[in-house]
């Protein structure tokens, strides 16, 4: 089987898996790869259709997804368990990672995503609304749409819009058709007491894609969670909070390693942006 087109970057540290979200591929990472490859050894892969590997066949589910990272891992790190970065579906990506091998996993951080996202009624009419616009509106369109919503109101540096843009204008109708169907099916809530890894929940107070109630939600039903929510930060917080993005992923990974342990239970921490 193939792997995942992919960047590797870092020579030493524990290995950290970093799976991007729907709509983007790996370079939404560009932000924090650097900090974090001073102490890790990083894969983080193009999913299957997005990126480098937008012509990949389907199927186009999120277990495929799952399934497909868990090759990457085997060849790097086959007798090593590896973190494993999500960020926004990229979360659910790594909660079925940790379910089908748990084995494999050290630990879980859990950026801006959910367990079930029709939670609100609210986010049961997006749902219905999502695959209407993706028929109706052409990749630029729908980029100008989306941007205030996923970005906010900060200012962010041109190249990250066209990057933004270009991602998008790649990925083809099949896919993100396919993804907003899974995004609003998947229910991983009878799964989390069930996964025995530590997890560190990041959210933003204010992000309007995936709400903080998500984030309490997985600090609630994981085991052995710690959950950070960002007053202020919207669902690209891993572009306005990097500093406090990679600092946290970075303390909460140290000390579990310390103690060879997991976190208490439900241990809340609130940080301000920095």
């Amino acid at each position: 089987m193939s792997t995942l087109p992919h960047k590797r970057l870092g020579s030493r540290g524990p290995w950290l898996v970093l799976i991007h979200g729907y709509m983007v591929d790996g370079g939404m990472f560009l932000p924090v790869e650097d900090s974090l490859a001073q102490h890790y050894r990083l894969l983080i892969p193009d999913l299957r259709g997005y990126g480098s590997a937008w012509n990949w066949p389907g199927p186009y589910t999120l277990r495929q997804r799952a399934e497909d990272v868990l090759p990457l891992i085997q060849q790097y790190a086959s007798e090593e368990k590896v973190w494993v970065l999500g960020y926004s579906m990229g979360g659910v990506i790594a909660q079925l990672l940790a379910t089908l091998a748990p084995g494999q996993i050290e630990g879980l951080i859990l950026g801006c995503t959910f367990a079930y996202k029709p939670l609100t009624t609210i986010e049961q009419w997006q749902g219905r609304l999502l695959p209407r616009i993706l028929r109706l509106l052409p990749p630029a369109s729908l980029a100008n749409l989306l941007y205030p919503q996923v970005f906010g109101h900060d200012t962010f540096p041109a190249e990250v819009i066209e990057w933004y843009k270009k991602v998008l204008q790649r990925t083809r109708l099949e896919v993100l058709l396919a993804d907003a169907a899974e995004i609003f099916k998947v229910d991983m809530r009878p799964l989390l007491p069930k996964i025995p890894h530590p997890a560190l929940v990041l959210g933003g107070g204010a992000d309007l894609i995936v709400p903080p109630h998500h984030s309490r939600l997985l600090a609630e039903k994981l085991p052995h969670s710690q959950l950070i929510l960002y007053p202020g930060a919207g669902h690209a917080l891993i572009f306005t909070h990097r500093r406090p993005f990679v600092r946290d992923i970075h303390r909460f990974i140290l000390a579990v390693s310390r103690t060879s342990g997991v976190p208490n239970r439900h241990s809340a921490l609130s940080q301000s942006p920095q």
